[in-house]
């Protein structure tokens, strides 16, 4: 990120399932900043006296991306339409249906189940699976990696086009490039 660069800014989306989950949701965030992310969240943003629900639509239209820690209970919730991710879903939904191909929203796997389950207005968004401590390092760095949109594996340019013609109809000489590839499919 250059100096000139403003930091992603990301909003976390959870349910209070119980304090164990609250304090990961902290902790998961405070090491999101450490690596160069602006967090929204309600435990560090929320002050008393303050209106729950602007602070959840601000966060959700100020936000580059939005983070929905996705345990059971909070697609319970979501798909019902309760408490505040029922309010912050409907959020989600009203934002999707006018940009159907944004990918604002990441939903983040936090379940105990080997099938993740998705609140029905992300279920076909791809995903983040942040469930198992043994790959947890190796996931929470993909998200960096997208956050900060830095892909893992960068595009190659698009090469010349080997079959070109100059306007006489002739091939140019030299643009017949055809390599063999540096990796081998199998099919």
């Amino acid at each position: 990120m250059n100096e000139e660069q403003q930091p992603p800014k990301v909003f976390i989306s959870y349910s209070h399932d119980n304090s164990e989950h609250k304090r990961w949701v902290t902790e998961f965030a405070s090491r999101l900043v450490k690596n160069g992310i602006d967090v929204i969240l309600d435990q560090w943003d929320l002050n008393l006296g303050d209106d729950v629900p602007k602070f959840m639509e601000r966060s959700v239209r100020n936000a580059d991306r939005v983070l929905m820690i996705c345990t059971e209970p909070y697609v319970h919730k979501a798909n019902d339409g309760k408490g505040g991710v029922g309010y912050e879903a409907m959020i989600v939904t009203g934002e999707l249906v006018r940009d159907l191909g944004t990918s604002k929203f990441i939903p983040v796997i936090r379940q105990k189940g080997s099938i993740p389950v998705l609140p029905t207005s992300v279920c076909t968004r791809f995903y983040i699976d942040l469930s198992n401590e043994e790959i947890f390092d190796e996931q929470f760095k993909t998200l960096l990696r997208e956050l900060h949109q830095i892909p893992e594996i960068e595009k190659p340019p698009i090469g010349k086009n080997p079959f070109a013609r100059l306007p006489s109809g002739n091939e140019i000489p030299d643009a017949v490039t055809i390599t063999e590839p540096d990796t081998v499919i199998k099919g």
